[in-house]
């Protein structure tokens, strides 16, 4: 049997099956280290580092979760980000970066390291109490 697709129609392009799973998607769970309001191109979104520990009990394990969200301006604005806050972030992991490089060009390692998450999904927990 003959299929005809009419002309118009677009060809969607396919990326080849691997052997491994491309399932980047992961799960943290720790507390807002910096939120910031930034101004962009295409407006206003909040630039948002969580810290949290991979290694249950080792504090040199600490590892920096860092994402950008258009979606909590209102909620930062609304003084719902404090630092301290608990937070669970899943998102798709898009890099890993461990160094940055100065202004004199040297590469310096990052105290902690940093992972970078698009297409993110907060759960919000208990703010930290007032001191």
């Amino acid at each position: 049997m003959t299929t005809s697709t009419p002309s118009t129609s677009t060809v969607v392009s396919q990326q080849a099956p691997t052997r491994w799973a491309d399932a980047n998607s992961v799960t943290f769970t720790g507390r807002v280290f910096n939120a910031e309001l930034v101004s962009g191109r295409y407006g206003e979104f909040v630039a948002l580092d969580v810290i949290t520990r991979p290694v249950q009990d080792d504090d040199d394990s600490q590892v920096v979760v860092h994402f950008n969200s258009s979606a909590l301006v209102n909620f930062f604005k609304a003084g719902g980000i404090p630092t301290g806050r608990v937070v669970t972030v899943t998102g798709n992991m898009t890099g890993v970066q461990a160094t940055y490089t100065d202004k004199d060009g040297l590469i310096v390692p990052l105290k902690r390291a940093r992972v970078l998450l698009g297409e993110t999904i907060c759960q919000w927990g208990p703010k930290p109490s007032k001191k």
